[in-house]
Parts: C-alpha cells; structure tokens; sequence
C-alpha cells in the first residue's frame, strides 16, 4: 500500500509539473502574439486593444448590387435604386426610434406589416419591463443582397452594415440585461423590398415559401384569407395590400 501511494503521488506530481509547464508555455506564446499584433506583453491589454479594433470595425455585407440591379432595371425600368436605398434606411433607423421611444408614430418609410413588426418588439418590452434603446446608430454602407421573383411577387433583400450604442435595461433597477452601453455593436440587418405584380396569383397566406406573410395592424393576428376586408379575430378593418407598389415590408438583423 505505502508503494502504491508513492506511485500515486509521483504520478500526480508529473501531472502538476505538465500542467505548470503548459501554462507557462502557452502564457509565453499568448504574450508573443500580443506583442507581435498589438505591441504589448500585456495579455489584458491586447485583449482590450482587440476589443476596440472589434468594435471600430464595420461588418461587410453580402454585395450582389452588381448582378441584381441590372436584372432588377430590365424588369422595372422605372425604379430608382438610390431612392429606395435611402428610404430603406430610414424605415430602419426609424424602426430603432420607435422602439426606442415605444411610440411607432416615429415610423417612416414602412409598410403595416413593418409597423406591426415593431409594434411587436415594443409590446414584448413593455411586457417584460423592459426600456430598449438604440442611440448614434450610423449606417456605413447598404447594397443589394437578392432578387426574387415567385408567384405573382416580386421580393428586393437590402442589407445593411451599420454601428449603434444597444442596450436593454430593466425598469425596475436599470440593470443592463442586454448590450454594452460603453461600446458600439457592429451589425448587419437585411431590409425587405416587395412588389406584387399579380395578387392571384399569390399563395393562401401560411402555406408554401412563396406566401406572403401578412398580420392585422391592430391586434397582429396572421391574415389567413387573401383579401379579406375585416380581422377574424379582432374584426378590425384590414387595408388592402398595395398591388404595383414597392413596398419596404420587413427587416431582420443578420
């Protein structure tokens, strides 16, 4: 038994003994890398150096400008790309107003559905005490990201790279459960673009990929029935979808 707990502790000695001289060897090879990338030994500060970069620099995004916007011209000569480019952004900056602000009266450029998307977040806050906020938000760039053309609907994805201050806090405390408010996020949203050349064409709302998703502005139930005048739910009046209208339809964050 007393060779057998030698043998152990040896063994465990060994173990140690690797494990300091693996730290060490990789706490070496952590500060040549920070001295060669950020001109410091200091692993903290090269972190922190890293972080600044990471937030400094803006996100690419999927470019396909190029290839879709001729395509996009030879179906709708009329359309002005830079004009709706810019109202893509605003429809987004005033999304994060009016989050911001709970109030979708700050809201411009957009459609219902997109009115009702961020009505959507506003409630969700509101029910979960929460305050929101997007401030200094500063889009760098926006190009075409797709071009779709199904069942009677005609579907232009805009992305976007874009910097803000975002943090969610609680109510009750001002806690932040969300975000950083001393340092900028670096983002990507996409922003939908959407042309209904032949509403007959167009898919029963809720069944294939080619439907178009639509919900009541008032109590945000899907629609199930194209062209229905009122909300089964609600019974609310409903508007009636815009037809050879481009229309700026959704946004999602990337």
């Amino acid at each position: 038994m007393k060779i057998i707990g030698i043998v152990f502790l040896s063994v465990v000695s060994i173990i140690i003994l690797v494990g300091i001289i693996i730290f060490f060897y990789v706490r070496r090879g952590l500060k040549r890398m920070a001295k060669e990338m950020y001109g410091t030994d200091n692993i903290i500060d090269a972190l922190n150096q890293s972080n600044k970069t990471l937030e400094q620099t803006h996100k690419s995004v999927n470019s396909m400008t190029k290839i879709y916007l001729p395509q996009i011209m030879r179906d709708f000569p009329e359309f002005n790309y830079e004009q709706f480019r810019n109202k893509a952004e605003h429809a987004l900056l005033s999304a994060f107003a009016a989050i911001s602000n709970d109030n979708t009266g700050l809201m411009q450029d957009a459609s219902d559905e997109f009115k009702t998307k961020v009505r959507a977040f506003i409630e969700m806050n509101q029910a979960n005490e929460y305050d929101e906020d997007y401030s200094d938000c500063v889009i760098h760039q926006t190009e075409i990201t797709s071009y779709t053309k199904r069942a009677g609907v005609c579907r232009i994805t805009l992305q976007s790279a874009l910097e803000y201050f975002h943090t969610v806090k609680r109510k009750s405390d001002g806690k932040v459960v969300q975000g950083d408010a001393g340092r900028k996020a670096q983002e990507k949203y996409n922003v939908e673009l959407m042309y209904i050349q032949d509403k007959t064409k167009m898919e029963k709302i809720g069944h294939g990929n080619d439907s178009i998703g639509s919900h009541c502005p008032n109590c945000g139930a899907p629609v199930t029935v194209l062209g229905a005048k009122h909300c089964e739910y609600c019974g609310s009046a409903l508007l009636q979808i815009n037809v050879m209208v481009w229309s700026i339809n959704n946004f999602t964050k990337v």
